[in-house]
């Protein structure tokens, strides 16, 4: 069994606490104009990942979909951990990384887009100021905003405010590039859902009650 929603009806927010006080083992799978995954091992959260970012980061990037559907994906695990610590603590420092993503989204809708400099590097390093010189020098016209911050190893809302305000500067402009021959395609299909395990029933539960 597998539980499905539209985030209209149900936050992120509330499905969080929906799944810990149900001590869920499994995954809550966001899907919309950004798609994420938050895996949980008895109600406790031990995994995100989202448009490439995990943990807070990618927590924070999830707490700004508002329209889009949810999946309970029951008995769903990860392989990966990349955050620690209790639950009050990581939405707290998610939601002030949330408010940053706000801010920016209508300038930087994706991690996905490429920036490209708008003129030659030395004349838009006149103009910037040290820490955008880093960030100039990784614009290779093919990195995408999530590659340029794993390259600097930045978190990439600090990439996203860097390339915006460069972008306001008109000194860089952002593209989407089209995926080469080689790279994978997106799968379309639903991940395969896992044999639900008694925990789910107690979070439907809920959901109806």
């Amino acid at each position: 069994m597998a539980l499905h929603g539209s985030l209209e009806q149900v936050s992120l927010r509330e499905l969080i606490d929906l799944a810990t006080y149900s001590s869920l083992t499994g995954s809550l799978d966001i899907t919309g104009e950004r798609s994420g995954r938050i895996f949980l091992f008895n109600g406790q959260i031990y995994h995100i990942e989202c448009e490439g970012q995990i943990g807070v980061e990618a927590l924070g990037i999830l707490l700004n979909v508002q329209k889009g559907t949810f999946n309970v994906t029951s008995g769903a695990r990860s392989e990966h951990q990349s955050v620690w610590g209790d639950l009050e603590t990581l939405l707290r420092n998610a939601e002030r990384t949330a408010l940053r993503w706000r801010r920016l989204w209508h300038q930087v809708p994706s991690l996905h887009l490429t920036p490209v400099l708008a003129m030659p590097r030395e004349a838009a390093k006149e103009r910037a100021n040290v820490t955008e010189h880093l960030l100039i020098d990784a614009i290779d016209g093919h990195k995408c905003l999530s590659e340029i911050a794993a390259e600097l190893h930045w978190q990439a809302i600090d990439v996203v405010e860097g390339i915006a305000h460069l972008a306001a500067q008109q000194m860089v402009r952002l593209e989407t590039m089209p995926l080469a021959p080689h790279d994978p395609v997106p799968a379309a299909q639903p991940r395969p859902v896992p044999p639900a395990i008694p925990t789910i029933d107690r979070l439907l539960a809920i959901l109806r009650s």
